[in-house]
């Protein structure tokens, strides 16, 4: 024992022979020593390590997988078998063949057998258990691809000796290995677990159709966002990570999938807050900094540290290349370090300053954007102010909250500038003058051309907004366009439009690609005007002076770029200020000031048994609110003057009066709409308010049932009642119950059902007083019967109703009848009158329970996928496919795009190639033996080397070669500029052009399943967005990918073992970019999903402001803001932290990627033999980091552009009408006769519905005139549908004139048939352009059009002639004179078929008169088919058909069918009150 050397020194040659020594002298190979023990034996023990660790913890999941994963399985267990044998073979050969071994190359194999017998175990556990893809964890196959390098590396050493077929083998089975893990195939978790007894026993207690999740992919909510986590998981942003995971498994579809809120974001406490200092201070910015300033001031710190660490990086890289080999010390390692630390520093401070930022934005916008909803519904006159409060709460509040971000911008970037300036000088001295003076010049080109783009975009937004109304105006016409094939006339239209719009639009991005061409080429000419002024002043190319420089002269571009649109953004912040403090300086509403108590006795005078006055009028005079409070009322406002009424408890008051003589206005005095400028209101409770329906019913998009219950308890009994009252009942049942959806303003209900929808929301909410305005009106006589018995005589006789009206019938009840004419209230002359009433109501409320509705289940009524209505926009999941590329790729055109690609590439080329030559020249005159000579002449001679030598080269040669790679890349990059502006406006006129027609030619039926919103989405945003922002983007992507590669292949040239350090960050970055781009494209799409229910909730609002205060729900409609927004906060925030997630971590792989270049160059001793290339290397490895960003942002970015594309690629699809072309042609002047005749025609308008016709068969005679009437919803309208081949018909055929009209072509059908429908369709534009809108008439024959109607003459001469203006959908006119002018149209037309749908419908009794003369004096040499709503002008016509269901149940002359007491169309002439007399008097 004694003889034992105790004092144990570990000998390293004994152990392997070179020891720890990195690199021979002379070559730059790794020494096999130090593979084995640093880079080998490490790597193998962790691959073993993880392998072991899931081989052990493989047991939670069990999965079954399909043939092809199993057999990729079993291939991979051979081939570990296999690589852990060949180890072990080779090293009993060696040993047999008396090689030499050492005690390194024992460890090592045994630590590569034991790594494959492990893995080959955890793959057998793999086939049934782990995760659904068979390629194992992302940890393991980046191990695993470090493995696989090493092995590379090792068989490049092995090359020096005869066993390299060995390393050969082991490769091959490597590169099998990785083969293996390309495809994908298919797993599923499966729930099957016999040995767990546990699992089995709570599978009893579940119900058959439970289904297992993986733990990972639960459907849990997420909880609060960071409000659980622990400091370490706050810090790393790990918090985020079950969003992403929830996101990558496409469980992202709803807003509630999302996270919650954190406590700092509770929305009540922090609009509270806003609201509070608002109310203390007035001022908006002195409330938003006293609430959220110290926060906002303290995040600053943040970024200063991120700034001052930026700077570390170009300091400690030049230290780097100036720190000399020949003297001993570590410095080269400790700079390397450093560089790695600065690097996480700054990108730690970065990411969670960004976040702050978000988070307090965030807060800001809550606080604003609820100040703003409150203020509407508070204020006094928001109405007048209406047209930009949207505004304000979308463009302005978003501006003041991204004004936070330029703030701090604003004091950043001025200190980074200087103290980069101050770096350069002390690096280059004078000459760095030239690149900034350079740079500094270019500010005001880009600020002109900015200013340039801000004209074209202003005349952009001009045309792009005509277009826009033109082509909402043809959408909203779009049946009647196609119903009198307009279509090519209007697609004209829009595309003259259109060209004006891409007129300024080219332009603009012409100038855009003027931009690109700046910002891309002043790195390159910027370094090129530096370096050459420093050389020419008699100075030396040194690495590290260069390169600092260099890494400088790119930190100054961000912000010398940034610094105008950081301005830009204060500036514009300011106004919206402005704008906002505007509207919350407009005085508020007070019902306290506006409305006095009633005085006791003052009303009741007469005996205690009179009822109670409930409201009290006492001289006083209304004016509207005016925007400026002017002192006197100027002469052209109109004024409610000297009003008294006094109204008692439980009276009905009828208000008469002509048009425009202020009823409307009355009513909306009483609920506080109007000024009160002298008098008083006394009501006897303010609180309640009044149960108001407005003359034009406000409706919400919702269910017809939340419309009506709309936000009080549901209770059934109550709204049956209702419903009857209001005469509903029907209607619910025809359009399929009462959870039917109703559109934007009730746009999907006729104006009759809107009224009586409105009305029922009002007597639901049961007031003491109720002011109906005009309800009636738009109403059929025997509907309007029945509310007036059940609802206003009946539910309400105990309220006090105020109704305006014309019903002479409802006079006879009323106690007091008002008229009001140029805004004086008398009383009407209908009180002294009699009045004949021909019927008289009792009281019976039994009626009100009969016909009582089955109501159907809020909960079946998920089963019913019957309301396309209110549909959501089809979101598409997941990924986009390649359709939508190749869409795009043909808008551009092949040759095009191909030419944008090479381009592309060239410019890349063209820039690396700069880079390189400057590395190359750096490092020569590094290297120079003779730097004190610095005249250009002077030959650049490494020590050692011949003057005669032929690589030498003198200083003017290396500058003269760079200045013409860099003005190359100068003109290259201008080219690539302007290609891509083309290539994008081509595919903008291309797709819009395209995707027009196919709309306008579309079928019928897409217009009644798509809401015009729908359509106009796609005319304007996603039209917008491959205008404008898709190849914004796009060019952004290419030229970051081409980028980032140019960096990676110099980079690798420069240090070719950074290989190392790449391959194994490869794979954690696709995995990371994957993962994100699955999250944050279902964000994206649910927070843009989220934001529209917030605007449409703000838009009702607006509208519908006077009932809502009336009614006094404005408290309720603020708490349902808050819950829209705390929505549309949460897509918000969730998107925010998911960006900080991934930033963090992309800045973590761009830390090491610095850290291992810099480690590299300092063990390598590169930094000292090829100084040059280092330099760039590592000047490239610090802007990598932005790099990563800036492409993921880019695909992400493109890849939610390109949704654009997608939705218009949708309507690219969209089928044409059938047989829209026809297979015949008509002969010569047909029709001529116009004899039609249906023979057993069956219609449907889509599958799932039932026929709307029914086997109709008639024939008319040449010139017959027929009347056609029936019940609504009788198939009326669809006889007019079937003939112009509006749906096709399933079976039947129609003739006119012996001509199927299937085989025709459409255009000739519809031009040839004269059609008056129940809407009438005027456009914006002069009065002849709508009577003739195909230019085929003089103007004499349009006149003598006209004659033939003297009203219609009238309003033509009123307008001002055929050259009179029209405004958009006729809106300067009323619904009767619209009607006139569509019968001039078809007058004009002079067709042989003329069909008339409910054209009288919206007339008023004298043009109704002349409507009748005109169709009984001119529609005389064609064949009239008059759908008929009033029965009274039928006797003038030939023969009426009676329609009930789709099928004809009666036919004849007009006085047989009435006098014929048994007939339907009898009793309709009863219910109309048509006595037999006055329906056989011939006017």
């Amino acid at each position: 024992m004694s003889d034992i050397d105790w004092n144990l020194k570990w000998n390293w040659t004994q152990f392997c022979p070179t020891g720890l020594k990195p690199f021979a002298n002379d070559t730059n190979d790794l020494l096999p020593c130090f593979q084995k023990t640093l880079l080998q034996f490490p790597v193998y023990s962790i691959f073993a390590v993880i392998s072991a660790y899931n081989f052990g913890g493989n047991h939670t999941q069990s999965i079954s997988r399909n043939r092809c994963q199993l057999q990729l399985i079993a291939i991979r267990i051979v081939l570990s078998i296999i690589l852990a044998l060949l180890p072990v073979s080779k090293i009993f050969v060696f040993h047999r063949a008396g090689i030499d071994l050492y005690a390194v190359d024992v460890l090592v194999v045994a630590a590569e057998c034991i790594m494959w017998l492990v893995h080959c175990g955890y793959l057998l556990t793999a086939r049934h258990f782990g995760t659904l893809s068979h390629r194992g964890s992302l940890l393991l196959n980046v191990v695993w691809l470090m493995v696989v390098l090493l092995d590379a590396v090792w068989l490049r050493t092995s090359l020096h000796f005869e066993w390299w077929p060995w390393s050969l083998a082991t490769l091959l089975c490597d590169l099998c290995f990785a083969a293996t893990l390309i495809p994908k195939g298919n797993a599923i978790i499966s729930t099957s677990n016999a040995n767990s007894q546990r699992d089995r026993e709570q599978e009893a207690l579940l119900p058959q159709r439970y289904t297992y999740f993986h733990i990972e992919l639960n459907e849990a909510l997420l909880g609060h966002a960071q409000d659980e986590a622990n400091w370490a998981s706050r810090f790393l942003f790990h918090w985020v990570q079950p969003l992403i995971d929830k996101g990558v498994a496409g469980k992202l579809r709803r807003i509630e999938d999302l996270f919650d809120l954190p406590d700092a974001l509770n929305i009540t406490r922090l609009s509270e807050r806003l609201h509070l200092a608002l109310s203390q201070s007035k001022s908006l910015l002195r409330a938003l900094h006293k609430v959220f300033g110290l926060e906002f001031y303290l995040i600053g710190l943040l970024r200063l540290v991120a700034d001052v660490s930026s700077f570390a990086g170009p300091l400690l890289l030049g230290a780097l290349l100036k720190s000399d080999e020949s003297k001993p010390t570590n410095s080269a390692y400790y700079y390397a370090l450093g560089l790695l630390g600065s690097t996480l520093l700054s990108a730690l401070c970065g990411c969670h300053f960004d976040w702050r930022m978000s988070m307090v934005s965030m807060k800001m916008r809550v606080g604003v954007v609820n100040s703003i909803y409150r203020k509407a519904l508070e204020a006094r006159g928001v109405r007048e102010s209406r047209p930009d409060m949207l505004n304000l709460m979308s463009t302005d509040a978003d501006r003041i909250v991204n004004s936070c971000i330029s703030f701090h911008s604003f004091w950043s970037i001025p200190f980074k500038l200087f103290t980069t300036l101050y770096l350069l000088y002390l690096q280059l001295g004078v000459a760095f003058f030239a690149g900034v003076i350079f740079a500094a010049l270019l500010i005001p080109v880009n600020r002109w051309v900015a200013k340039r783009i801000g004209i074209y975009t202003v005349g952009l937004m001009t045309a792009k907004d005509a277009r826009l109304s033109a082509t909402t105006e043809t959408m909203q016409g779009a049946k009647q366009i196609k119903s009198n094939a307009w279509e090519p006339i209007f697609i004209r239209k829009i595309r003259e439009l259109r060209q004006v719009e891409i007129k300024f639009l080219s332009k603009r991005k012409y100038l855009d690609a003027m931009c690109v061409y700046f910002w891309a080429t002043t790195p390159v000419l910027m370094s090129l005007l530096t370096f050459s002024v420093y050389v020419l002043l008699g100075h030396n190319l040194v690495a590290s002076t260069t390169y600092t420089s260099v890494a400088l002269l790119y930190m100054l571009i961000g912000p010398l770029n940034a610094f105008p649109w950081v301005l830009n953004g204060l500036v514009e912040a300011w106004v919206s200020l402005r704008r906002v403090q505007e509207l919350l300086d407009v005085p508020n509403l007070e019902y306290s000031s506006y409305y006095n108590p009633i005085m006791r006795g003052s009303g009741n005078r007469s005996a205690g048994d009179e009822a109670a006055t409930v409201l009290q009028i006492k001289n006083a005079s209304f004016v509207h609110d005016s925007n400026e409070q002017e002192p006197e009322t100027t002469p052209s406002q109109f004024q409610l003057k000297d009003i008294n009424v006094d109204i008692k408890a439980g009276q009905l008051i009828c208000i008469e009066g002509p048009v425009g003589g202020g009823k409307s206005s009355f009513l909306t005095a009483i609920v506080a709409g109007l000024q009160c400028v002298d008098g008083e209101v006394c009501v006897q409770e303010v609180t309640t308010g009044f149960g108001y329906v407005p003359q034009s019913p406000w409706l919400q998009r919702a269910t017809i049932r939340d419309n009506i219950v709309w936000g009080s308890n549901f209770d059934e009994q109550w709204y049956k009642t209702v419903l009857f009252a209001c005469a509903l009942n029907e209607d619910i049942r025809t359009l399929g119950g009462d959870l039917m959806g109703v559109g934007e303003n009730g746009r999907t209900l006729s104006g009759g059902q809107r009224a009586r929808v409105a009305l029922a929301r009002a007597v639901y909410q049961d007031k003491k007083v109720y002011l109906l305005d005009d309800v009636l009106s738009a109403l059929d006589a025997h509907v309007s019967n029945h509310i007036i018995r059940h609802c206003l005589l009946g539910l309400l006789k105990h309220k006090t109703r105020i109704v305006v009206t014309r019903s002479t019938q409802l006079f006879f009840h009323a106690n007091q009848i008002l008229n009001i004419k140029d805004g004086r209230l008398t009383p009407s002359d209908y009180m002294t009158e009699s009045i004949d009433v021909s019927q008289d109501f009792d009281d019976d409320t039994q009626e009100l329970m009969q016909g009582t509705l089955e109501l159907p289940n809020a909960a079946d009524a998920d089963n019913k996928s019957v309301d396309s209505l209110l549909m959501e926009e089809s979101r598409e999941y997941g990924h986009l496919s390649g359709s939508v590329f190749s869409c795009y790729w043909r808008a551009v055109s092949t040759p095009l795009a191909s030419a944008v690609l090479l381009f592309v590439l060239l410019m890349q080329l063209t820039r690396n190639l700069s880079d390189t030559w400057l590395a190359n020249w750096v490092t020569e005159t590094t290297l120079d033996g003779h730097p004190n000579d610095t005249t250009l002449q002077h030959v650049l001679i490494r020590p050692g080397q011949e003057a005669s030598n032929k690589t030498a080269h003198s200083t003017s040669y290396y500058l003269g070669i760079f200045a013409a790679i860099a003005l190359t890349n100068s003109l290259v990059t201008l080219a690539r500029a302007f290609l891509f502006a083309y290539a994008g406006i081509k595919a903008a006129i291309f797709l819009h052009e395209q995707m027009l027609k196919r709309v306008m030619f579309a079928k019928f039926n897409f217009f009644d399943v798509t809401s015009v919103g729908r359509i106009l989405n796609r005319f304007s945003s996603d039209t917008n967005t491959v205008d404008d922002s898709l190849p914004f983007i796009m060019n952004i992507l290419l030229a970051q990918l081409a980028a980032l590669l140019g960096s990676l292949c110099v980079s690798l040239y420069a240090i070719p073992w950074l290989i190392l350090v790449v391959i194994p960050l490869v794979p954690i970055y696709l995995n990371l970019q994957q993962r994100y781009r699955h999250a944050s494209r279902d964000i994206k799409r649910l927070s843009s999903n989220a934001m529209s229910p917030l605007y449409t909730h703000f838009t009702e609002t607006l509208q519908g402001l006077s009932t809502i205060r009336s009614m006094r729900a404005s408290a309720r409609f603020q708490r349902d803001f808050q819950g829209k927004l705390e929505e549309s906060t949460k897509a918000q925030l969730s998107s925010a932290a998911a960006q900080q997630w991934l930033a963090l971590r992309l800045q973590l792989l761009g830390a090491l990627f610095v850290g291992g270049a810099a480690m590299l160059a300092a063990i390598t001793l590169a930094h000292a033999t090829n100084p040059g290339f280092v330099g760039l290397c590592i000047s490239y490895a610090l802007s990598i980091t932005g790099q990563l960003g800036d492409l993921l942002h880019a695909v992400a970015g493109t890849e939610q552009q390109l949704v654009a594309v997608e939705r218009l690629d949708q309507y690219l699809q969209l089928e044409p009408e059938q047989n829209a072309d026809g297979s015949a042609d008509p002969p010569f002047g047909w029709p001529t006769q116009g004899v039609l005749s249906f023979k057993q025609v069956q219609l449907s308008y889509r599958e799932h519905l039932a026929p709307a016709l029914r086997g109709i068969s008639f024939e008319t005679e040449a010139f017959e005139r027929i009347g056609i009437v029936g019940r609504t919803g009788a198939g009326k309208s669809s006889l007019l549908a079937a003939l112009l081949r509006v749906a096709p018909i399933s079976q039947g055929d129609i003739y006119l004139d012996q001509m199927n009209l299937n085989t025709l072509a459409l255009s000739v059908l519809r031009e040839r048939i004269g059609v008056i429908t129940q809407e009438p369709f005027l456009f914006a534009g002069t009065v002849r352009e709508n009577l003739d809108p195909r230019h085929s008439f003089y103007d004499s024959e349009i006149w003598h059009a006209i004659k033939n109607s003297a009203a219609a003459t009238l309003l033509v001469q009123q307008l001002g002639g055929l050259d009179g203006h029209i405004d958009s959908g006729g809106n300067n006119l009323s619904a009767g004179q619209r009607q006139l002018l569509c019968l001039a149209r078809a007058l004009l037309k002079n067709a042989k078929v003329v069909c008339i749908d409910e054209g009288t419908s919206s007339l008023d009794d004298e043009s109704d008169l002349s409507m009748q003369q005109a169709l009984r004096n001119t529609f005389k040499s064609c064949t009239l088919i008059f759908i008929a709503h009033r029965l009274r002008g039928l006797q003038a016509m030939d023969r009426i058909i009676v329609l009930d269901d789709g099928r004809i149940c009666e036919q004849g002359k007009p006085q047989e069918l009435a006098s014929n007491t048994s007939s339907i169309f009898f009793s309709m002439l009863q219910a109309q009150d048509i006595s037999l007399e006055d329906f056989a008097k011939v006017d």
